[in-house]
């Protein structure tokens, strides 16, 4: 079960420590029932009760509630700190993961898996803590049946075994339904999202609009179908757990005495304690469908553990550079016979790129054309170590970029995608001057919309060319010696196209910058020192920026 997989891998001292409080509750729970069950003796045999009788329940009965609350209390801070363990070596391994494996995992399912598929854990296992100690307490009230009669213990806990056998191969079929009610859920995730993420286009389109509703309605009814059906097999468990109870009890009452002689002066007392099982085997009749989701969603987490795993190919990358790297400062990086190929999963060849060789150097600015899908995006990629060549080798004054110092080669560069990620927040640049943040958004034309304050921009609810004139100021402000721009004048107004080729960039370059950038703005290609053209995933230099103009 990944539920007992998660719990074994917290320390041992704390473990112990929760089953020593956990059984001491159930200890005392039982002490009570004993307690009760020989002042009722005693009430029955005209004995009155002492004030030392009543001094030792109610300490029993204070031992109890301490317990109790503590070992609710550790168990639950127990498993939290578990899941945030899981949850932290998760993304940290999401985090040391290259860009090529991440777009295979599929942002969706990993932000599905992470965020919520932990969260629904963290708001079951409360739950399942109280359903798990109702467990210790049946078993402590059978071994205090085997105090009042041995024969009655060892046929009650075969007939308990068989029971909680017989429910756990029910509880295995239900787990099978859950893992259906998750594969109808994502389904249901996803068709919602066509609502509001393609609202422009079902709007403009009736019978669009009318399909997808269609769709939803179907994925919605073969929901309910499953949840319907797995509200079914739960019942049949409740049902079960229900009968089991009175069987029970009629097996102590019926069926006991008729073979044992003296039997019926503890019967009542036995009665007493199977009636007390009845809230611990509910408990855990109620908790099963929770735990059997709770399970499923850690089969996914760690299903998408394994699967990071072995992306990282064991320990991973670094993902923090040393203080003093080793290409700081560089002159020159060459690119030698550089090859990437995208495969579908089966393996097969998609779209290559490359071989291609140029030489990015200290202070010069490239431009890269081409058309649409000429592969001038994954050369990017490839340019500042997001993937890694399939064949070929980046030199940086004739090192080579290794596995082991790749994150050292990409802290070289600063870039901005077409499907760039704003922060609202600057990660990594904490003690930036607040002033010069604030300098460089009059400088984007962007102090009527934006402001810096608290160590955060008060919006990113922009247009896509504002969006990217903050991430420029995040990416100025990172002082990197490379800067890679794709496409990212392609969302600018006129005015501020004019401001990025002919202010921007050549203040880049004055600072000693290197600066490769995707442009179809063909007005503006005498702005580079050089221009290299991408035609299927080829390369092949056009002149300098001169010979353009």
């Amino acid at each position: 079960m990944y539920i007992l997989r998660l719990l074994q891998s917290g320390s041992p001292q704390a473990y112990r420590g929760l089953l020593l409080v956990t059984c001491l509750s159930g200890l005392s729970n039982v002490v009570l029932i004993a307690l009760i069950n020989h002042v009722a003796e005693q009430a029955e045999q005209q004995v009155p009760v002492g004030l030392q009788m009543l001094l030792l329940y109610l300490c029993v009965f204070a031992f109890y509630y301490v317990a109790d609350r503590a070992s609710l209390r550790q168990a639950n801070q127990f498993v939290q700190h578990r899941l945030s363990a899981l949850r932290l070596r998760v993304v940290g391994k999401i985090r040391r993961a290259d860009l090529r494996a991440i777009e295979n995992l599929g942002h969706g399912d990993l932000y599905a898996t992470v965020a919520q598929e932990i969260n629904h854990l963290s708001q079951s296992f409360p739950l399942l803590v109280n359903a798990a100690q109702g467990v210790f307490l049946l078993i402590f009230c059978l071994l205090y049946i085997a105090t009042l009669s041995l024969v009655s213990f060892l046929v009650m806990t075969a007939f308990t075994i068989i029971g909680l056998y017989i429910f756990w191969l029910r509880r295995k079929v239900l787990a099978e339904a859950m893992e259906e009610v998750y594969v109808c859920e994502a389904a249901m995730l996803e068709s919602v999202s066509h609502f509001t993420e393609g609202f422009q286009e079902i709007r403009l389109n009736a019978d669009k609009n009318d399909s997808l509703f269609r769709h939803f309605a179907g994925v919605l009814d073969r929901l309910e179908t499953t949840v319907i059906g797995v509200g079914g097999k739960w019942v049949v468990l409740l049902q079960f757990a229900n009968a089991f109870l009175y069987a029970l009890v009629g097996l102590v009452v019926f069926i006991l005495p008729m073979f044992f002689e003296g039997y019926s002066d503890t019967v009542y007392k036995i009665v007493a304690v199977s009636i007390f099982c009845v809230g611990p085997v509910t408990g855990l009749t109620a908790a099963a469908p929770i735990f059997s989701k709770a399970d499923v969603g850690l089969g996914h987490v760690f299903r998408l553990e394994r699967r990071l795993d072995n992306r990282l190919g064991g320990a991973g990358h670094a993902v923090t550079a040393p203080e003093e790297s080793r290409f700081r400062g560089f002159r020159t990086i060459s690119f030698e016979g550089v090859r990437f190929t995208y495969r579908a999963p089966d393996g097969t060849p998609s779209f290559t790129s490359g071989p291609w060789d140029f030489a990015l150097r200290h202070g010069e600015i490239v431009f890269l054309t081409g058309g649409n899908g000429s592969g001038k995006s994954t050369a990017m990629k490839l340019v500042c170590g997001l993937y890694a060549p399939d064949d070929g080798r980046i030199l940086v004054d004739g090192v080579a970029v290794a596995d082991d110092s790749r994150q050292e080669y990409r802290e070289l560069f600063s870039a901005i995608f077409p499907d760039f990620h704003l922060f609202d927040r600057l990660h990594g640049l904490e003690n930036v001057d607040p002033d010069r943040v604030t300098a460089l958004i009059a400088r984007m034309e962007l102090s009527d919309k934006v402001r810096f304050e608290n160590g955060r921009f008060s919006s990113t609810e922009l247009s896509t060319g504002q969006r990217k004139r903050l991430a420029l100021i995040a990416a100025l402000l990172e002082d990197r010696e490379i800067y890679l721009f794709d496409e990212w004048a392609a969302d600018q107004d006129a005015h501020f196209r004019d401001v990025f080729y002919s202010e921007l960039l050549p203040d880049l370059k004055r600072r000693g910058k290197a600066v490769l950038a995707v442009t179809h703005d063909d007005r503006y290609w005498h702005r580079c020192d050089r221009r290299l053209h991408l035609d299927l995933g080829k390369m092949s230099p056009v002149g300098d920026g001169k010979e353009d103009s």
